[in-house]
């Protein structure tokens, strides 16, 4: 039959030490054993690996334990007990260094604080996106429309104020506010968008900030006959040529 008992090392210290099992022999009365050490008949003792018959008592072992002071790379302590009668080292376990209960429970507690925090950040952002969905539901159609509508137009006005300030930056402060007014519409970069400014610009038939519309159709199409605009669209020698792109007209 055999016992086991458990005991602590420093137990109020910043660290717990989990102890090895003591395992006695327990024996009848008539079958007791006397101790080496204290000399007195035992029924529960352990015994040493080189003899069953020499033996420690339960009691004298608690004296005898030996630790060899020196530490694994696993932060643990092997522990030994050294027969009184052969002097032979017997392995009795290892110490492991544990995390104290304070320890223990302090990361216990981070650790369900961070889960808390998630949960809540979770069902904020399901909650953010149910009001999303409900608002998106009681808008209407033309709500909808308007709103998109309102963004387009605050994009090209952002768009057209950029290239203001763009053309602003590179013409000459002394051209004709006309040139500036000119070079402010919303023009692609073509050959014949800068002939069509340069009409505009040249021609008093369009006045500024009131003839917003480029030459167009019928009237374009007389305008290119009479400045020879086929033959000439091509030529760096042309009066229109690269007219957007002038710092003067």
């Amino acid at each position: 039959m055999e016992e086991r008992h458990i005991t602590r090392l420093h137990p109020k210290s910043w660290a717990k030490i989990a102890t090895p099992w003591y395992s006695y022999q327990e024996v009848d009365e008539a079958d007791a054993k006397e101790c080496p050490v204290c000399f007195e008949n035992c029924t529960s003792f352990m015994h040493c690996s080189n003899s069953e018959e020499h033996i420690v008592c339960k009691v004298c072992s608690k004296e005898i334990v030996e630790n060899q002071v020196y530490v694994n790379p696993d932060a643990s302590i092997d522990v030994k007990w050294k027969c009184p009668i052969c002097r032979c080292d017997n392995e009795l376990g290892t110490w492991q260094f544990l995390p104290s209960v304070e320890q223990t429970k302090a990361k216990e507690v981070s650790q369900q604080t961070r889960r808390d925090r998630l949960r809540e950040d979770i069902m904020q952002n399901i909650q953010r996106g149910r009001e999303q969905r409900d608002e998106e539901v009681r808008r209407t159609p033309s709500a909808i429309e308007e709103e998109r509508r309102q963004e387009r137009q605050h994009y090209l006005e952002g768009l057209e104020g950029r290239e203001r300030r763009r053309i602003s930056q590179r013409i000459d402060e002394n051209v004709p506010s006309k040139f500036r007014w000119i070079l402010s519409l919303d023009w692609k970069n073509s050959i014949v968008n800068h002939f069509k400014a340069w009409i505009m610009y040249n021609s008093p038939s369009y006045l500024e900030n009131i003839h917003n519309v480029p030459p167009s159709g019928v009237c374009l199409k007389e305008l290119k006959r009479e400045h020879n605009y086929e033959a000439l669209k091509k030529q760096s020698t042309a009066p229109w040529y690269n007219f957007l792109g002038r710092c003067r007209p």
